[in-house]
């Protein structure tokens, strides 16, 4: 691989583009002559090409972008995106053309290009880009110049339209070492109208609660859409709108309930539990797990069971949902863990009527529910000792007991009343141990 010239690279080029010039400068119409798909790949991520003489041609890799979206490593497209503009006017690629949160020409107050305006097709790192045409082989037709978004001509306008779009193409829950390609100028900008037209939002709404089964609450769905409106930077249009996605009415799907996989983590959020309740739920056969191994928050957990459970309780109207009764379960201890578990057990009688939430989902009559929390309440004190008990018969001091619970060594129960920070039996042999005494609790 050799090149007779090798011209001086434009201090703003990128690596591939530098490339692709070089090549075109050397009278080689196409890049596949010389480079390999591997090799392409590596350059336009800006790494090594394992090639030493190239490796030595390309200009050092820079940072592209100080913004951050948690899923994705790398802050760089793998796909073009020009100005027509500057590629007739100085014939190079500019390196933050691949800087994802970029999406105008700050020269000529354009759009970037990422699909040929003529035949939509995506555009491809060629050498024909540099010719300033379409890379289809089918089209080729200059591109041309296109009219500014001004809802993205902000870095961070272009971040909170990014995360519309990976709902739109399904890729929130996937962790990606680059920008997806799937994510083009197009639907980036049906992300930023989403975001800025209330009445875009509202049939945005209205298409994902169509893809949740009548057996399901809706945050298994719009969940996404909550930890997007927490994480957007800009003041949008349609905030409100998406605030309130569930105070509007929606047809929702007939179709019966599939599987529902999640991160551990994840599932947690969304039905409303802790992480380590979700273990729980796994072991009551619940919840299952593709992993043999000890659960993780990024373990796989597929959680329909729990939905096709709970769809074999009718609804009862004098039964209140559990929203209502969040305080007294606060009280109590209670969380929806144990509603599940207690129900599993036929210890509880709800009802199910599919909702936003898990909360807002499961019913209960409320003099039944009182018993319950009291039982469950008395239950705790039966399997748990006070800090002072336990400091009296470990012989470990109590401050140091609060050290352990302050540093997350030890893990409280909490109950209510004036003594209600407790530890459980289980633990506090444990503890014993450490002090070499023996103790004989009925736990």
């Amino acid at each position: 691989m050799r090149f007779p010239i090798k011209p001086s690279y434009y201090e703003a080029e990128s690596g591939i583009g530098y490339v692709l010039r070089l090549l075109k400068r050397n009278g080689i119409q196409s890049e596949s002559r010389v480079l390999n798909k591997a090799m392409l790949t590596s350059i336009i991520k800006g790494r090594s090409t394992k090639n030493e003489l190239l490796d030595h041609l390309i200009p050092i890799t820079r940072t592209l972008s100080s913004l951050k979206i948690k899923c994705w490593t790398h802050a760089r497209l793998l796909t073009p995106q020009v100005c027509p503009d500057c590629v007739n006017q100085y014939g190079y690629f500019r390196a933050q053309w691949q800087n994802p949160f970029l999406r105008h020409c700050i020269i000529h107050e354009c759009a970037l290009l990422s699909e040929c305006p003529h035949c939509n097709s995506p555009l491809q790192f060629t050498i024909n880009l540099l010719n300033g045409r379409c890379t289809s082989p089918l089209c080729g037709l200059r591109l041309t110049h296109m009219p500014l978004n001004n809802q993205l001509k902000s870095p961070e306008q272009v971040h909170d339209a990014y995360l519309i779009a990976k709902v739109i193409v399904d890729d929130s829950n996937t962790r990606t070492s680059f920008p997806p390609k799937e994510i083009t100028s197009t639907l980036l900008n049906r992300a930023a109208d989403i975001l800025n037209n209330p009445d875009s939002a509202r049939v945005f709404l209205s298409e994902r609660a169509k893809r949740v089964p009548t057996d399901l609450p809706l945050n298994i769905e719009f969940h996404k859409i909550e930890i997007i409106v927490q994480n957007l930077l800009c003041e949008w249009g349609s905030l409100s709108t998406l605030y309130e996605m569930y105070n509007s009415e929606y047809i929702r799907s007939k179709a019966p309930i599939t599987q529902l996989w999640f991160e551990a983590q994840t599932a947690s959020s969304i039905i409303g539990v802790t992480f380590k309740q979700i273990a729980l739920l796994v072991e009551v056969g619940l919840i299952r797990t593709d992993s043999k191994k000890a659960l993780r928050t990024d373990t796989r957990v597929e959680i329909s069971g729990v939905y096709t459970f709970l769809a074999e309780f009718s609804h009862n109207k004098d039964y209140v949902p559990l929203s209502e009764l969040r305080r007294f379960m606060a009280l109590h201890n209670i969380c929806i863990t144990d509603v599940l578990i207690a129900a599993k057990n036929k210890e509880l009688s709800i009802a199910y009527k599919p909702s936003l939430d898990l909360m807002h989902s499961i019913h209960v009559l409320p003099e039944a529910f009182d018993t319950f929390c009291k039982l469950h309440t008395q239950l705790i004190r039966d399997k748990t000792m006070s800090v002072a008990n336990v400091a009296e018969v470990t012989g470990i001091p109590k401050v140091e007991l609060m050290r352990l619970i302050n540093t997350g060594k030890l893990r409280p129960v909490y109950i209510h009343g004036n003594n209600s920070k407790r530890i459980l039996n289980c633990d506090t042999l444990k503890l014993a141990k450490t002090q070499n005494k023996q103790l004989s609790l009925d736990i």
